[in-house]
């Protein structure tokens, strides 16, 4: 049998690099000009065309430095930055492996955000990052020798909670500004809904380190991490930070609690507890407080999303359109349209125009909370058309917000902008106009375009680097109206008239004004003047305004119905954001003064001074500073190495394995290279890869070693391999495809004979389905791959071709929830009649779930049990979850997420030869004997190490066709589906 599992071998190893290649995450464009600003203790790298936005950075971090060194011990000698404006999502992350280096998407939040009270954004952005530098930098104890040895992977805090990490992050971005989420109106509404529905208390400290596709989903560990480490603190003071970093620092990952027994003097179980106590106490005086005035009414229609946000009405009152995001990540917008003056709550019709899966954007590392692609909805004037922005791709790098239009009529939606970078759209009254925000790193501006000729932009104003411009509308047809927030928090909204391009602030006594929206009964907007945001009415003069809501949470986008004058507004409940519906003689009745309440957590961040030394130790590190030329070569030298042990081929010794990687901050160039020694065999291993990123046209290089032998030990054998490939863009085609081209070279030694192959090769794949949230499976979508090996006649070489290709489809529709089948087949084909060693076998088990790339499943049989250079196998399967766990204990590194469970049935048939393991013989099989078999499977969803998904799966499986007859096989997977 290990005949054909080394030839096996060389195959997946082929499949391997374009599955590694295909989706490596192409960072920058390559036609850009980079530079790096180096000061004192930071390497800051960006566009040449955003010089103040690299300088601007520079300052905060190194303001950063100089403020969170009173808390941290251990510190970077350097951190690259790199200021990556290739995304209008708000996003960033750290991390010190290959080397410490933050990557910064510098868009400001919207103002919806969860990020949406910011100030000195740059600076919460870098503290937030750079807290997690030096979180993740101590190595104490035995673990100093380690990384003397290692290098940078043996980084311990790496492996803490997630709610550890990002709650301390948090607590910093908030301590060391005047803002930060600790503050934010957003997270103090979520906390007061959650205590006023009594669901505060019911998550426990396994569940906040959890992203779980309930509300509030992968906010956890942001939310609860923040506040444990703003009571930690409060209790405990500053000093702890530092002390406990650095003990965690020093032990084996995943011990945690013996520091905290010494130095909180209980566990982190009981901290949380205690924590949620104390917030439960101050929540319920907030709300005391505010039901100290009649609290408005609101009704949530009745829907299975996990969020509904951003209502608007149309001009006529007949549609109602949402944005709404289902509990599998797809965002969308529906419209809900009624008969006559029936209320919207009572209508029954929903169109949904525009579906966008948020599960589709390409994994990367990242550090916030998710985001949305779909942000606003505004109707034209004659109501037959509807406005909104969306992220997405332009290319296969940058993902940037454009505006698109729906009609009622036609029922289709078409692109109205490409690559403009423009969010929150607004329709002129005459419908001839419209304008937005257009958004780039660090700045906002107030655009406009004509709908004849949409490609001309103007922008009539451009507000000043971080300050953040959001919701312009038309007041008329010269006068436009939007919300300015500055680096200083405070948020108005302000008039522009186009004739005089006069600007002047509106409603000064009110604090951050946002989402006006023009309305039948005049102009509405959220404030926060009373402490929470709430809506309030604007005078016809625009000169005051009076409240029409007094809520316990928060209100943000509204609207209301010319037809009945009921409000429909977005607001924060505790299963998340709804869009509620406030009846008119609720809001008409709100008393002219509501109650006035001050931040959840004011009495521990309002007293904190600015420290003005670290703003005079940025500015003179920002003058010794210098500017050069970005170049990728110094950051590729080797950071880490990685051993490994695993089980020998020869089942006589072992595989000692080391591994390493490294990239440049830009992965212009990026490699991986591995060392094995069997000692079974006495042999050594090798293989790298190696690709590159400067051009349009990235190319990539596989070379590997490999020992092994046929039959006995013996019988040895080694495989070389040499493997060059473009990887051009078929952004062309679609974002989903993926296209390798180039050149391999293969060798087989063995004790008697030489065997060389050579030649071209191109592989094409597909893949537009993904599984997110609550989904137990990709529910609809399909995938498939095509590819072509021609090895050339050329001396001794052996000559033939290889074609191999396949496909899944799932759907869903017409099943329960969440249940899902999956169709698969795969083939490959070799017109010559070559060795069937040449060819490819069948595998037992399924390793990497849901792949688009080869994977010849026969489960019940034996692993390479049918084989040949011809192999056609097919698998039908029937997803179903089971049950819904979500739980852990306390801080164990272990969490069990939900069962599922599978029926499975598989089929092959091939060219080749079969394993009888009965008889201890090679049978000669050909396309015309088949061999089957069906199942069931369990699986088991958990986290393992706080960090890891890992699936265990369990199988019985029916071989119809085994050598003496049908035969139940029980099978087990260990599946560790990524990071």
């Amino acid at each position: 049998m290990q005949k054909h599992l080394s030839h096996s071998f060389l195959f997946f190893c082929s499949i391997l690099f374009f599955s590694l290649v295909s989706r490596a995450q192409l960072e920058v464009p390559p036609e850009l000009e980079w530079k790096t600003l180096k000061t004192p203790h930071f390497e800051i790298i960006f566009n040449a065309k955003q010089q103040d936005l690299g300088l601007l950075y520079a300052e905060k971090l190194e303001k950063a430095y100089s403020e969170l060194r009173a808390y941290f011990h251990s510190l970077p000698e350097k951190t690259v930055v790199i200021i990556n404006d290739k995304t209008d999502i708000t996003n960033g992350y750290a991390t010190r492996i290959p080397y410490p280096h933050i990557m910064a998407y510098p868009v400001l939040p919207g103002p919806e955000e969860s990020l949406a009270d910011t100030g000195d954004w740059a600076f919460e952005l870098l503290a937030h990052e750079y807290t997690h530098i030096l979180n993740f930098e101590p190595a104490n104890g035995v673990m100093k020798p380690l990384r003397s040895i290692f290098g940078n992977i043996i980084a311990p805090n790496i492996l803490l909670p997630q709610w550890w990490k990002e709650g301390l992050a948090v607590e910093m971005e908030t301590r060391l500004s005047r803002h930060g989420r600790l503050r934010s109106y957003f997270q103090d509404a979520t906390i007061r809904a959650m205590v006023d529905e009594q669901t505060f208390l019911s998550y426990d400290i396994a569940q906040a380190n959890e992203v779980i596709p309930t509300w509030p989903e992968g906010a956890r560990s942001y939310l609860f991490g923040s506040l444990i480490w703003s009571q930690l603190l409060s209790d405990k003071g500053p000093k702890l930070v530092g002390d406990l970093n650095e003990r965690q620092g020093g032990r084996v990952p995943y011990f945690i609690e013996a520091p905290a027994h010494d130095l909180i003097g209980e566990n982190y179980t009981a901290a949380y507890a205690h924590m949620q106590s104390e917030v439960v106490l101050k929540a319920q005086e907030q709300l005391k407080t505010l039901r100290e005035a009649p609290v408005t009414s609101s009704t949530i229609p009745r829907n299975a999303f996990i969020s509904v946000t951003a209502p608007a009405i149309s001009p006529d009152g007949l549609n109602l359109a949402v944005i709404t995001e289902d509990d599998g990540n797809s965002r969308s917008i529906k419209i809900i349209t009624r008969e006559g003056e029936q209320s919207f709550l009572d209508a029954k019709s929903a169109d949904t125009i525009e579906k966008f899966n948020e599960a589709l954007t390409p994994a990367s590392q990242q550090d916030a909370p998710p985001k949305g692609s779909i942000q606003r909805l505004s109707w034209f004037p004659d109501s037959q058309r509807l406005i909104y922005d969306k992220i997405d791709y332009i290319n296969r790098i940058q993902r940037y917000s454009d505006l698109h239009i729906y009609d009622l009529k036609s029922k289709k939606a078409k692109q109205l902008t490409t690559g403009l970078r423009g969010r929150e759209p607004s329709v002129s009254p005459q419908g001839d106009l419209v304008t937005f925000v257009k958004v780039e790193g660090g700045k906002t501006h107030l655009g406009l375009l004509k709908m004849e000729t949409p490609q001309e932009i103007e922008i009539l104003y451009s507000a000043p680097l971080q300050e953040r411009i959001s919701y312009p509308l038309f007041l008329d047809q010269d006068t436009l109206l939007f919300s300015l927030r500055k680096v200083d928090g405070s948020e108005r909204l302000h008039k522009y008239t186009r004739s005089t391009k006069q600007l002047e602030t509106l409603f000064s006594d009110y604090e951050n004004i946002r989402f006006a929206r023009k309305t039948s009964e005049g102009l509405i907007f959220t404030s926060g003047k009373n402490g929470a945001l709430n809506l309030y009415l604007a005078s016809a003069d625009l000169r005051s305004a009076k409240p029409i809501t007094n809520t316990l949470t928060a209100f943000f986008t509204a609207d209301i119905d010319p037809l009945r004058k009921e409000i429909f507004a977005t607001q924060m409940t505790a299963q998340g954001l709804k869009v509620t519906a406030v009846m008119p003689q609720d809001w008409k009745n709100t008393p002219e003064e509501i109650p006035q309440i001050s931040p959840l957590l004011a009495d521990r961040y309002a007293q904190i001074p600015v420290n003005t030394q670290a703003e005079a130790d940025a500015k003179t590190a920002l003058e010794q500073s210098t500017i050069e030329d970005y170049s990728p070569y110094g950051y590729l030298w080797p950071q880490y190495w990685i051993p490994f042990i695993a089980g020998s081929s020869s089942e006589t010794g072992v595989v000692l394995q080391v591994q390493t990687s490294g990239f440049d901050p830009l992965k212009k160039h990026s490699y991986t290279l591995l060392g094995e020694w069997d000692t079974g065999l006495g042999k050594g291993n090798l293989a790298g890869t190696y690709l590159n990123q400067t051009t349009s046209l990235p190319f990539a290089v596989l070379a590997y070693k490999r020992s092994s032998y046929l039959g006995t030990v013996s019988n040895e054998l080694t495989d070389y391999n040499a493997t060059v490939a473009a990887l051009p863009s078929m952004y062309w085609m679609s974002v989903y495809a993926n296209l390798q081209v180039g050149w391999q070279y293969l060798e087989r030694s063995t004790l008697h004979t030489d065997t060389k192959r050579t030649g071209p090769y191109v592989m094409f794949s597909y893949k537009d389905y993904a599984k997110s949230g609550a989904q137990v499976s990709p529910e609809s979508g399909v995938g498939g791959y095509l590819g072509a090996y021609d090895y050339i006649a050329y001396d001794n070489y052996l000559s033939h071709s290889q074609f191999v290709a396949g496909g899944e489809i799932y759907f869903s529709k017409y099943l329960p929830k969440h249940n899902a089948i999956m169709v698969r087949a795969n083939a490959i084909y070799t017109p010559e009649k070559v060795s069937a060693v040449y060819g490819a076998a069948t595998e037992a088990i399924v390793f990497i779930p849901d792949s688009p790339l080869p994977q010849y499943i026969l489960r019940g049989y034996k692993r390479g049990q049918v084989f040949g250079r011809n192999l056609a196998t097919v698998n039908l399967e029937y997803r179903f979850p089971i049950h819904n766990v979500y739980s852990g204990s306390g801080t164990d590194p272990i969490f069990l997420r939900r069962f599922t469970g599978a029926l499975v049935a598989d089929g092959a048939a091939a060219d080749g030869l079969f394993v009888n393991d009965v008889k201890r013989v090679y049978e000669t099989i050909d396309m015309k004997r088949s061999f089957w078999s069906a199942g069931l499977e369990g699986k088991l969803e958990t986290t393992l190490g706080y960090v890891l998904p890992v699936n265990f799966v369990i199988g019985y499986y029916v071989a119809f066709n085994s050598p003496e007859g049908p035969e139940g096989v029980v099978g087990t997977t260990l599946q560790i589906i990524g990071f």
